[in-house]
């Protein structure tokens, strides 16, 4: 009989943490008593699992796994519904197929899903409208829907072999940015701009304020290309 792999503990962004939430441990510190026991705690614990399993299978060489402020925000945001264990399974279950859509097994192929779970994605988008968007969260259900539509959209670019977004080799990670985003390179730069507050969304912590008051990227790009001249 085959065995399934064990899911790898990935390492956590927070200064001064070595190692990310586990579900086991976000489910226990999340699911108080009035709700271990109940539909909505189970559809949690396994949807977080059936998660850490999804970015597991299409980022596999993702670095850092801090899932404690995205699985705080999909509870809370459920527990606010008038049927929260549908709404909890649905937004779990985009979550997922957002990691398919832009992971390893897609065109797209991203080699990480640091932009989404830091909140670089969605600092960027709410930049471009922040008065009808600086009320929506980061994981909430309007923001993972447009993620889904954006990635539909690059689906098509590539088809055509777009100039921005071509078709890439066999196994190449995408890496649209102007700076590097080796394993090291990658490290390098968001410790530096962790131990900095300069991170959209703190994700190793469930109460993390989401910021886009400034222009995240670009910092990242600064912090990036400042590295890179020290390290030359």
């Amino acid at each position: 009989m085959s065995r399934a792999h064990p899911i790898p503990v990935r390492q956590s962004l927070g200064p001064g943490r070595l190692q990310a939430t586990s579900c086991a441990q976000l489910c226990s510190v999340l699911l108080d008593n009035d709700w271990t026991d109940t539909i909505l705690g189970d559809a949690f614990a396994q949807g977080m699992h059936a998660l850490e399993a999804a970015l597991n299978a299409h980022f596999p060489h993702n670095i850092y796994g801090d899932l404690d402020h995205l699985a705080t925000s999909l509870l809370t945001e459920a527990r606010q519904h008038a049927n929260p264990v549908d709404h909890l399974q649905q937004s779990l279950a985009i979550t997922q197929e957002l990691l398919k859509l832009y992971g390893r097994h897609s065109p797209i192929h991203f080699r990480y899903a640091h932009d989404f779970l830091y909140g670089f994605d969605w600092a960027r988008w709410v930049r471009k409208s922040p008065q009808q968007r600086r009320q929506t969260g980061p994981f909430s259900r309007p923001f993972m829907e447009y993620l889904r539509q954006r990635g539909i959209e690059l689906l098509s670019l590539i088809e055509i072999d777009d100039p921005t977004y071509p078709r890439l080799p066999h196994n190449r990670d995408r890496n649209p940015f102007s700076f590097s985003r080796s394993p090291d390179d990658e490290t390098r730069l968001h410790v530096s701009l962790a131990a900095d507050g300069l991170i959209p969304i703190e994700a190793w912590r469930a109460d993390s304020p989401t910021r886009c008051d400034r222009d995240y990227s670009a910092l990242r790009q600064q912090r990036a290309r400042h590295l890179q001249s020290d390290h030359a």
